[in-house]
C-alpha cells in the first residue's frame, strides 16, 4: 500500500523478490541490486520506495516471474532458462560458446528484446517488463583431477545444468543435473568427479577451489548464464510518467553499472586464486582441443536450439540468434571485460 511521504505525497511502495545463488554470499550478490534501488529513491526524491525480499524468503524460485502478472511481486530477479525454461525458450538464446564478454551480452541482450517484438513478447504476454539483463561470468569446470586435453574429459561425471550439460553430454562427460549445494557436497563425497555450470567469480567466492582443485575454462565455453529483471507490465504502466522515467533511467545505467560489479569480484575471486597458487592446477586446453570443442558443441548446440524454437513457437529462431549475435559482434570492440582465467594468468601467472 502507498504510504504517507514526509513532502506530503505518497510513496510508491514496489515489492522486489531476488533470487540469489551461485553460492555467493548475499552481500555479493545482491550489491548491483541495491544500488538500483536506492538510485531509484533518491531520484524519485523518496516518492518510490521498495520492500525488499531476499532469496526464498516469500516464495520459490519458479515462483518468481509468474509472481508479476499476479502481483504478488511487483519487481523480481530472476532466470527465467533456470527457473522457467518451458515458457521461455527464446530466453535461451544466450549460449555458451558465443562470447567470452559478458558487458557485451548484457547491452545486447537488452537490443534484442527493445528491437525484436517476437523476443519481446516472450516477457510481455507473460506480465512482465524487463528493465535490464545481468550476464554473469564465464563458465568454468572444477574437477578432482586434472582436465588438461579434451581427452580428459571423457567419462567423468558432471555436476552440470543446461545448456552446460548439453556440452558436456557432447564432449565426452556424464553430466549430472543437482543443484548448487548438493553438488559442491557430491563433488567433495566423489559422487561426482567435476563441477561445472560455474561462473568464475561464483565458484571461487564459493570456495569450489577447496574441494577441487583443478580449474579449467572448458575450451572457452564462454558465458552461458543471463539473469533479468523485471517488472510487472501492469504495475509498471500504472506508474506516472515521472516514476517510469526514473526507473527507466536507472535501468539504462544498470550495463555498465553491472560490469563494475563483475569486476571488483572477478578480481577479488583471482586474488583468492592467486594465494593458494601453489595448490591450484589451472588448465587451458590447446588450440587443436579447442577447435575440437566448437566444432562437436557450438554449432551443434544452436542448431538443437533453433530446432526446438521451430517447434514450439512461431519465431525464427536462426533470424533471432543471428540478430542477437550481430549485437554481440558489434558490442564486443569496446568490451573491457577480461575473464577470470586470463586475470589469473596475467596476475598469478601460469
Amino acid at each position: 500500500m502507498p504510504s504517507q511521504h514526509p513532502a506530503g505525497l505518497r510513496a510508491i511502495g514496489l515489492a522486489l523478490l531476488a533470487m540469489l545463488g551461485f553460492g555467493l554470499s548475499e552481500a555479493r550478490a545482491a550489491e548491483k541490486l541495491i544500488w538500483f534501488m536506492e538510485e531509484v529513491e533518491k531520484r524519485s526524491g523518496g516518492e518510490i520506495k521498495f520492500e525488499r525480499y531476499w532469496a526464498n524468503s516469500l516464495m520459490k524460485a519458479t515462483d518468481l516471474l509468474p509472481s508479476l502478472k499476479s502481483g504478488a511481486a511487483d519487481i523480481v530477479n530472476s532466470a527465467p532458462v533456470s527457473y522457467n525454461g518451458k515458457e521461455y525458450p527464446l530466453a535461451a538464446v544466450m549460449m555458451p560458446f558465443i562470447t567470452t564478454r559478458s558487458d557485451a551480452v548484457m547491452k545486447a541482450y537488452m537490443d534484442l528484446y527493445k528491437n525484436n517484438a517476437t523476443f519481446r513478447n516472450e516477457y510481455e504476454s507473460k506480465g512482465v517488463k524487463v528493465l535490464y539483463a545481468f550476464a554473469w561470468a564465464e563458465n568454468t569446470l572444477w574437477s578432482r583431477k586434472p582436465v588438461a586435453k579434451l581427452a580428459d574429459l571423457k567419462g567423468l561425471k558432471v555436476r552440470a545444468p543446461p545448456p552446460i550439460a548439453d556440452a558436456i553430454l557432447k564432449l565426452g562427460g556424464t553430466p549430472v543435473g543437482i543443484a548448487w549445494t548438493e553438488g559442491i557436497e557430491a563433488l567433495q563425497r566423489g559422487v561426482v568427479d567435476a563441477f561445472s555450470s560455474a561462473p568464475f567469480d561464483s565458484a571461487v567466492h564459493g570456495n569450489m577451489q577447496d574441494v577441487a582443485k583443478h580449474g579449467t575454462d572448458l575450451g572457452g565455453s564462454g558465458i552461458f548464464a543471463v539473469t533479468v529483471i523485471g517488472i510487472s507490465l501492469q504495475r509498471y504502466e500504472k506508474l506516472s510518467e515521472k516514476h517510469r522515467k526514473v526507473i527507466d533511467e536507472v535501468s539504462a545505467e544498470m550495463p555498465v553499472k553491472a560490469a563494475h560489479f563483475n569486476d571488483v569480484s572477478i578480481n577479488s575471486a583471482v586474488d583468492k586464486l592467486c594465494a593458494m597458487k601453489e595448490k591450484l592446477t589451472i588448465s587451458k586446453l590447446d588450440e587443436a582441443d579447442r577447435a575440437q570443442v566448437r566444432k562437436l558443441v557450438a554449432d551443434t548446440i544452436q542448431g538443437e536450439w533453433i530446432a526446438r524454437v521451430a517447434k514450439e513457437t512461431k519465431a525464427d529462431g536462426k533470424a533471432l540468434l543471428d540478430e542477437f549475435t550481430s549485437y554481440i559482434r558489434k558490442y564486443e570492440p569496446a568490451s573491457t571485460y577480461v575473464p577470470g582465467f586470463e586475470r589469473y594468468e596475467k596476475k598469478c601467472g601460469s
